[in-house]
């Protein structure tokens, strides 16, 4: 293969994992939803193998847990963002768990 080809085949790959722009409705509808997380999160699991049982549990709290929010702007931005193919803003945080 050329190296035009592999350039244009890399491209390609490249655009397939772009977010798209979307209409303004169907942006609000995924907004809410993002939205209405509030940054905190959680997990149990229990499990029996030929080792034994096994427990553990695990916390994640992320930025929109420990800043003021603004859901009205918030709101409005992530719209903005997903109209324009730019996804959802990136967030940030802790994970925390122990396992038995």
């Amino acid at each position: 293969m050329t190296r035009v080809g592999l350039y244009m085949l890399a491209g390609c790959a490249l655009t397939a994992c772009a977010p798209k722009p979307m209409s303004p409705q169907a942006a609000r509808d995924l907004c809410l939803v993002d939205i209405a997380d509030d940054g905190v999160s959680g997990t149990v699991g229990i499990g029996v193998g030929s080792s034994g049982t096994r427990a553990g549990a695990a916390i994640t709290v992320t930025d929109k847990a420990l800043r003021k929010r603004n859901l009205e702007a918030e709101l409005a931005d992530c719209i903005a963002r997903r109209v324009e193919g730019r996804g959802p803003k990136p967030t940030f945080g802790i994970t925390i768990g122990a396992t038995t």
